[in-house]
């Protein structure tokens, strides 16, 4: 991971996969904390049913799962800037700045305005056809 003011990283455990690359699509699973250690509750913002257009979410509403573009639409700054040189079936823990994340404005009832979080994110390897 280069270097980026905002960005800690806490932990990581390295893929074995190939070194992802920007504008390709991979299917990464994250979860946040906020600061006061609790998780970030997706289902507040997800449909109830647990999907919305591709995304899985875990039965306690923590963790989402989907395929994403690395690039700066699909993801926010902090996540894009720290998921930079993972490698498919890597894992990161990351703690970033509100600057990188949702900043003043938050999202309304889920993340706090100014928030500093804590990320896990995994990058996940492709299926290949046959495999359970």
């Amino acid at each position: 991971m280069k270097k980026r003011s905002g960005i800690k990283l806490l932990r990581e455990c390295v893929g074995t996969g190939e070194e992802i690359q920007r504008h390709k699509r991979y299917r990464i699973t994250f979860r946040i904390w906020l600061s006061n250690g609790e998780f970030v509750n997706w289902r507040k913002w997800i449909k109830p049913t647990g999907q919305l257009h591709g995304m899985e979410l875990s039965e306690d509403g923590s963790t989402i799962t989907a395929k994403y573009n690395f690039d700066r639409n699909d993801l926010f700054a902090g996540l894009f800037y720290g998921i930079e040189g993972m490698r498919i079936g890597g894992k990161r823990i990351l703690k970033i700045s509100p600057h990188l994340a949702y900043r003043e404005r938050g999202i309304e009832g889920i993340i706090p305005p100014n928030a500093v979080l804590k990320v896990e994110v995994e990058i996940i390897p492709e299926k290949k056809e046959g495999e359970i």
